[in-house]
């Protein structure tokens, strides 16, 4: 029976956010589990790693747990924290040696640590030392994966999720452990290429339900059926990170044969390039989307607010649309959320039923965003305990109130919880599918879930750490030239020239 080492970690960094996310950060955020705990329900179900253990069981290998965790997105990891999560599946590799006949990792690709900009490419480049060149090692990555030559030298293998938003978790796992597989069965002799553009943009167009990034995935699975490819993977990077190497990644493993991976890498990273205009995004202003969202007739309507969005990095704490309603006096119906930990406790102390006078907004972000005074009452109390509910995952929002203020319900939580699916409303007790107007904190995957029940959705323009406009950022460590920064750059990564190779009739621009 082969034998198959399985862990890894998960944590997207935004480097624009302060502060160090501690290991009890990441217990509290999600999870951190050891040994035969991380394939359990403790930690959730429907993720990578689960998909990973269904086909392997089914395949007759027999999984050797190391250590898992998800401690979510925003500041860099500390030290100790990531030592304590190398150590865990490095010393069960060192333990294993010589017993082992392959490695899975399930892992972000877009983590960093206080002194790692890479520490997925460490790991991976680490357990390469340790195990030697005839081991196979697969990883598989968010589709935000920031992706380093690191990663790429040390794997045969490696993928990522096919969808923005993310619905495919547990296939990605079902296909990175059947690459394993063959590897170790002697069916393929996979090897890894990528080609690193120089070239960002922000989520909301990375979307691969609509606009362009539908054509370039199904670029992608056709390049998968021709003889030789066995995965085609496009990564559009976690954008609000400042480090070297930043730029989208076309990465294909192939059997056996490097040259034939790097054409098609390069086949499919020209098409991005040639597109790349098509990945500018445009919202509207907070006072014109509540305008355009009241005028319309249907239930719900969502007001997306990219720019503060936890699931990206952001605070969680801006009130950009509570200030606008305000302003204009609205009594309709309406669901927002905010993070505030002092609103939140003197929403506890005073209890269920009681009116309070509280000002929301600005507290972890104070520079972006303006308290407001508000009084309401207090309709429900919660602990902040739930699951999230794509994938299913523990979270922890801490103490939280669900206020009232006029017709809106405001859910005032002590800490910032993922926006993507319905969880956030539906462990205060609120339905957002009924609701008029919802707030919806998310950079574009909140669409994997309301997209099917909206009756509209507005993309508001609103300040934020996670603006859709990367240019208002200040970057100071990424490779230039790069687009948008440089919007003259002609030559897609050095050495390319500035048109693809005249063999290839698939790229026109209007294609």
């Amino acid at each position: 029976m082969a034998r198959v080492l399985i862990g890894g970690f998960m944590h997207e960094v935004h480097t624009f956010v302060d502060g160090v996310i501690t290991l009890d950060d990441m217990r509290r955020n999600g999870y951190v589990a050891t040994g035969e705990e991380i394939l359990s329900p403790a930690i959730g179900s429907g993720q990578e790693i689960h998909g990973a253990r269904d086909v392997a069981l089914t395949n007759g290998i027999e999984l050797v747990p190391s250590r898992m965790a998800f401690g979510g997105v925003g500041a860099r990891v500390a030290d100790e924290a990531y030592a304590y999560l190398r150590a865990g599946i490095l010393d069960v590799a060192i333990a294993e040696r010589g017993r082992l006949d392959g490695v899975y990792l399930s892992m972000h690709g877009a983590m960093a640590t206080q002194s790692e900009d890479d520490p997925e490419g460490d790991i991976l480049a680490a357990l390469r030392a340790l195990l030697g060149p005839h081991v196979p090692i697969v990883a598989s990555f968010d589709l935000h994966c920031h992706m380093t030559e690191r990663m790429v030298g040390a794997a045969d293998a490696l993928i990522a999720y096919r969808t923005i938003p993310h619905v495919d978790f547990l296939e990605t796992g079902q296909r990175a452990m059947q690459l394993l597989v063959d590897a170790i069965a002697g069916r393929t002799r996979p090897v890894v290429r990528q080609r690193k553009l120089r070239m960002m943009a922000s989520s909301e167009k990375h979307d691969t339900n609509h606009g362009p990034m539908v054509d370039i995935m199904a670029h992608a699975r056709m390049l998968e059926t021709r003889p030789g490819i066995l995965a085609v993977t496009v990564t559009p990077t976690q954008p609000w990170m400042d480090v070297p190497e930043l730029g989208w990644s076309v990465t294909v493993v192939a059997d056996g044969d490097a040259g034939l991976a790097q054409a098609a890498a390069d086949e499919l990273a020209w098409k991005l390039w040639l597109r790349r205009e098509r990945f500018l995004v445009e919202k509207v202003s907070v006072p014109d989307a509540v305008q355009q969202a009241i005028a319309h007739e249907g239930v719900p309507v969502i007001l997306a607010d990219g720019a503060d969005s936890p699931s990206a990095g952001g605070n969680g704490d801006g009130d950009d649309l509570l200030r606008e309603l305000l302003r204009i006096g609205y009594q309709g119906d309406a669901l927002l959320t905010v993070v505030d930990p002092v609103a939140a406790a003197t929403c506890t102390a005073a209890g269920e039923g009681a009116t309070v006078t509280v000002t929301l907004g600005g507290y972890r972000t104070p520079d972006t965003y303006r308290p407001v005074e508000v009084t309401g009452r207090v309709i429900a109390l919660r602990d902040g305990r739930y699951l999230h509910e794509l994938p299913v995952r523990p979270m922890d929002i801490g103490p939280t109130a669900v206020l009232q203020v006029a017709g809106m319900r405001i859910v005032v939580s002590t800490r910032k919880g993922f926006q993507l699916d319905e969880s956030i409303y539906h462990q205060a007790g609120l339905d957002p599918r009924t609701a008029k107007l919802v707030l919806i904190k998310s950079a574009g995957g909140f669409r994997g879930v309301y997209e099917a029940f909206a009756s509209l959705i507005i993309e508001m323009d609103t300040p934020g750490l996670c603006t859709h406009d990367l240019t208002r950022l200040p970057f100071l460590r990424i490779p230039r030239p790069m687009w948008p920064w440089d919007p003259g750059l002609a030559e897609p990564w050095p050495g390319a020239g500035r048109t693809p190779a005249a063999t290839d009739t698939d790229h026109g621009a209007g294609a």
